[in-house]
């Protein structure tokens, strides 16, 4: 059966260790998609312009750390769309570039624009190829690294499957590089904070992700329904093997079956600013997934200074996100309606139309 996935590559994966991208491997990438363009809808998410970038310009003179990281992708992203254009053009496929920033995942118009172009390249059979454009983004506007925009991509996408390509097999108990006695899971039924614990993220030259990251990208996908794959990008063929499960590395399970969200529930459970957290109650963690509103009674504690139709996330008493929503009231008169003796009765802190559950 037809699938939509979303591959991302890491910049480790795509480099040599004298700084130099690595040809060989990023034509064998290009092979192996063109054998799954066969028969699924392929997405590629790519890091490595800044490593490009190095590859063509060194600096006389040091500069600001992040004008220089803004210039050399700037150099780079050109170099590395081209290098997979001539690799997709000996396949006769035609290649599209997409820069996105995390602010463009934010602004509904803008993620609307997005998902609008990158779909029909997907019905024109055009294959997309997107980075994070490092030029005009810095750290609050960030995603930090290309998995949390994979994942993203994904949702908004409603994705089968995604695959990580990452320069270790896959999830491990401990830090392979550095414990010897470290063992590899190969399935992942459920991410719990116990297994986040296990993360060092440990940040190796050259990139800006780490296992922990991985995880997170893992878990956005999981709670749209979306396994999630991380394996080696160093073994041969593994993204064909991932498809057919044959997957050396981790499989991440999804939470549950994909849900047939609205684009803005796809939004606002993905990509929309958060700019709080509101716990509440058993009682109103089932009313929620019933599909009823958000009761103050329900309520346990507030996280945050928020206004009146922001965006908020809400979780249960054991942190384990059930969704996000639009607020009808600010924060402070939300602690007020949990401090108070007695809880107002009937008063919606949010309407089952503006909330969307996981």
């Amino acid at each position: 059966m037809s699938k939509r996935i979303v591959v991302k590559v890491g910049t480790h994966i795509l480099g040599r260790p004298n700084g130099r991208l690595n040809y060989n491997r990023i034509s064998d990438l290009v092979d192996q998609i063109f054998e799954l363009r066969k028969e699924h809808q392929v997405i590629l998410v790519s890091s490595g312009a800044i490593r490009a970038g190095k590859e063509y310009y060194k600096f006389e003179n040091e500069i600001d750390p992040l004008k220089k990281r803004q210039m050399l992708a700037a150099i780079g992203q050109g170099r590395l769309f081209q290098v997979y254009t001539d690799f997709f053009r000996e396949h006769s496929v035609i290649t599209a570039q997409a820069l996105i920033t995390y602010d463009d995942f934010r602004r509904k118009e803008s993620y609307d624009n997005i998902k609008n172009a990158l779909e029909g390249l997907l019905e024109n059979r055009v294959m997309p190829i997107i980075n994070e454009n490092d030029v005009v983004s810095f750290s609050e506007s960030s995603f930090g690294d290309n998995d949390q925009l994979a994942a993203l991509t994904a949702s908004m996408l409603s994705a089968d499957l995604m695959i990580l390509l990452s320069d270790i097999v896959g999830f491990f108990t401990a830090d392979p590089k550095k414990d010897p006695e470290a063992r590899l899971i190969a399935t992942v039924e459920k991410i719990s904070p116990d297994l986040l614990a296990l993360c060092e993220d440990s940040l190796s030259d050259g990139g800006t992700g780490g296992m922990l990251s991985k995880l997170r990208a893992a878990e956005i996908a999981s709670d749209h329904g979306i396994p999630t794959i991380v394996c080696s990008g160093k073994e041969k063929n593994s993204l064909l093997k991932a498809v057919k499960g044959k997957t050396s590395g981790t499989l991440f399970k999804p939470g549950h079956e994909k849900k047939q969200l609205s684009p803005r529930g796809k939004w606002m459970t993905t990509a929309a600013s958060i700019k709080g957290t509101v716990t509440i109650d058993e009682g109103a963690e089932k009313a929620l997934k019933n599909k009823k509103s958000l009761l103050a009674v329900g309520v346990k504690s507030v996280k945050g200074n928020f206004s009146k139709r922001d965006v908020v996330l809400i979780e249960n008493t054991e942190k384990s996100r059930i969704g996000t929503g639009l607020v009808n009231y600010k924060s402070d008169e939300i602690r007020k309606f949990t401090k108070a003796k007695e809880k107002p009765k009937g008063v919606i802190v949010i309407h089952k139309n503006h909330l969307y559950t996981l």
